[in-house]
């Protein structure tokens, strides 16, 4: 496809003069007064979406509610140029832009996407990211290492529960759906006393998965079950805010999570019906604390001081072979692979801010995160447990400085000098030490266009750093696997990554706040790509990790939201990606370079349209389509294309509301997870594409009540 600048040069164009005409010929109106303004609580200081210089999917309550989702993976779909591999009971990686993990066994990975909630850092745990009580989801999208360090490399979703404030409140909501499936969740908050605010939030959502299990016992008797692949997910958030005086306060965030899903996705017969006899699971039991110090006494700046804890129990396990004993005449092979994890985060940051956020503005500030993580494999062929234990620390500086060249135009420069210790041990006797300095900044222009648009130009560079294999160094050592094993510990260390972007964006709005826009175009070079590898020796197989020379990500990303009338209201979230890696050598002596990146689809469009029916009912139709992409780097298999289409029916009463939703009403089939080995024993372990299907057809009903 060849890409062409002149339609995207006149689009902007248009856009430019249509908002400066009407500038100038509405100077009597008060624009900002018609458009909402969304506030960007991920950046270093809160800031509005329309002043931003980088491109941001703002996913609001009222999104969320639209979908009527349950978990963060029900939304995404909402935001261009994202998407998210399963390999899970939950899509918990994900990739923006075509950048980020697809899995994660042994490997001590450090994302490139983060994941943060109420400031505690959860990158890498998704599988608790429940959507009840959630006030705004952010997704940050291109190199943000600037404002997130090392898990910013291709961007950060942060999420943001609803805040302690005075005002009585009181929220409920149950549901029940298809699939024996149902969620129950209620919040309350006020004021305790004077100045001592308080919201408390419980929600419970269980599924019995959309899996059917059959096997044959040891009597030759069909056994089934559908509840393998089960959502059982516990989410407490709590949130106390004492104003102590007018210049100082403390806030405090606590987060209780039980996860105990199933895992059992994969089918020897490539449909829904799973023939494991010892089914797998997924399962996250976290505790979090959170406490902010604000002091605003300082005549020159206000001061910030946030530190963190969580500790989470992970497990994962699935049945390996996908089977049970005896599917094939004289099959005797059974096992298991399972994982558990302990992990403990400890986070401190500091941060001073210039009083004045209008004109010339800095912040200052360091960070310091210590996370340890025991994990303990359990593989039915290892003589004894695999165990390794890693310690990163990351310890940085950084700062902003805003300056005001005029009324309507500005300059961003953001700069994060970051040294990071990484600390990997085994039962192996693998004994490394990483020591690695890097650095993210921005460099952004931005210039006001009339009233209600800005346009800007961005320059930034984010990182992460390398890692060791720990899955390779552990893989068992049979005849199957010693051939191969040198090639592995010759790449048992990787190196670092780091990514420089240019992007160039329109931020805008008319007058009556009827059309708002927001649209970037960006380019994205990747040095020292970071990517999964794997060798396949018959039935076994090992997944480690590599650097290639270099990859190229670009494209364009457009949300428009349109009110056609008062009860008729149009959007539309468009991204387009264009991605190559280069250097990548496999087993087979195969070489990729200039093939497209995996996981990162060429288009993706999400688009609806909400009518109000009348002054109590509201209708919503939208859709979500997805280009192929290929699952990995390793093979060349691809997914197919996707269309999805969603509808809900909402009716308001008073304080309640009940909706009727369908999800993917049209029951498509599609999958976001994909492999491609041998694995059957009934055809003697010819290679295939093993798939792991998305969210089938939904239909539920949700009642909520506010008061």
């Amino acid at each position: 496809m060849i890409f062409s600048k002149k339609p995207l040069a006149s689009l902007i164009s248009c856009l430019l003069v249509n908002t400066y005409v009407n500038a100038q010929t509405s100077q009597d109106q008060t624009p900002e007064e018609n458009i909402e303004v969304i506030t960007v609580q991920g950046a270093l200081t809160a800031t509005p979406l329309s002043k931003m210089a980088t491109s941001i999917s703002v996913l609001d309550e009222t999104t969320i509610a639209q979908r009527q989702a349950q978990h963060l993976e029900e939304i995404l779909n909402r935001a261009a140029n994202v998407n998210f591999a399963s390999g899970a009971s939950r899509g918990r990686f994900i990739q923006i832009r075509g950048i980020g993990e697809r899995s994660q066994f042994t490997d001590p990975v450090n994302p490139s996407v983060g994941y943060l909630v109420d400031g505690i850092n959860y990158s890498g745990l998704l599988a608790g990211a429940s959507t009840f009580d959630i006030a705004q989801v952010e997704i940050f999208k291109g190199p943000n290492s600037a404002r997130f360090g090392a898990d910013g490399l291709a961007g950060t979703i942060n999420v943001i529960s609803n805040a302690a404030n005075e005002e009585t409140s009181f929220d409920a909501q149950f549901g029940v759906a298809n699939y024996d499936s149902w969620n129950i969740g209620a919040a309350v908050g006020g004021a305790i006393i004077d100045s001592l605010d308080y919201r408390l939030s419980v929600h419970q959502n269980t599924s019995d998965g959309f899996i059917n299990n059959t096997i044959v016992d040891d009597n030759d008797n069909f056994v089934y079950r559908d509840d393998t692949n089960n959502i059982d997910e516990l989410t407490i958030r709590g949130k106390l805010n004492w104003q102590i005086n007018e210049v100082l306060s403390l806030d405090t965030v606590v987060h209780l999570i039980d996860v105990n899903n199933g895992y059992d996705a994969f089918s020897l017969d490539q449909n829904r019906t799973t023939l494991s006899d010892e089914p797998g699971f997924d399962t996250q039991e976290s505790e979090a604390v959170a406490v902010t110090f604000k002091y605003e006494g300082l005549e020159f700046a206000n001061l910030a001081l946030q530190t963190s804890f969580m500790q989470a129990d992970l497990g994962y396990g699935y049945d390996e072979d996908w089977s049970y004993v005896g599917i094939a005449p004289g099959w005797e092979y059974s096992s298991t692979d399972h994982y558990f994890r302990d992990r403990v985060d400890s986070n401190f940051d500091a941060k001073l801010s210039s009083k004045n956020s209008d004109s010339d503005s800095w912040v200052v500030g360091l960070y310091f995160a210590d996370e340890t993580e025991d994990l303990t494999r359990d593989y039915t062929w290892l003589v004894n447990p695999f165990e390794s234990q890693v310690d990163r620390v990351d310890f940085a500086l950084f700062g902003e400085y805003k300056f005001s060249l005029s009324d309507t135009q500005w300059l961003t420069t953001s700069l994060r000098l970051a040294s990071q210790t990484l600390d990997y041990v085994d039962s192996n006797l693998i004994d490394v030490k990483i020591d690695h300095t890097d650095w993210g900044a921005e460099l952004s222009y931005h210039q006001n266009v009339g009233e209600t648009s800005m346009l800007y130009l961005s320059l930034l560079r984010s990182y992460k750093m390398g890692g060791v294999n720990g899955q390779s160094l552990s893989k068992v050592d049979d005849e199957d696997v010693a051939e191969f094993r040198q090639t592995i510990l010759d790449n048992a260390i990787f190196d670092a990554e780091s990514l420089i972007g240019i992007e160039f964006g329109i931020k805008g709005a008319n007058q009556d706040g009827t059309l708002t826009l927001d649209f970037s175009t960006f380019y994205q070079k990747r040095d020292d790509v970071q990517y999964k590898n794997s060798i396949v020796n018959g039935q076994s197989f090992v997944d480690f990790y590599e650097n290639s020379t270099d990859g190229k990500n670009y494209g364009i990303e457009a949300s428009l939201n349109y009110m056609l009338s008062e009860s008729l209201n149009t959007f539309a979230n468009i991204g387009y990606l264009k991605t190559e890696i280069s250097n990548i050598t496999r087993q087979d002596g195969s070489n990729i370079d200039g093939r497209d990146q995996a996981h990162a689809p060429t288009y993706h469009i999400n688009a609806g349209v909400n009518w109000q029916l009348s002054g109590s009912v509201n209708w919503l139709i939208e859709f979500d389509a997805k280009d192929d992409f290929y699952y990995s780097f390793s093979h060349d298999n691809k997914s197919d294309s996707i269309f999805l289409a969603h509808t809900s029916l909402d009716y308001q009463a008073a304080k309640w509301q009940v909706s009727l939703y369908a999800r993917n009403l049209f029951d498509t089939e599609y999958a976001n997870r994909g492999f491609y080995f041998p694995n059957d024993p009934r055809d003697e372990y010819l290679p295939h594409v093993w798939e792991q299907f998305g969210e089938p057809r939904r239909v539920g009903v949700n009642f909520k009540y506010q008061y």
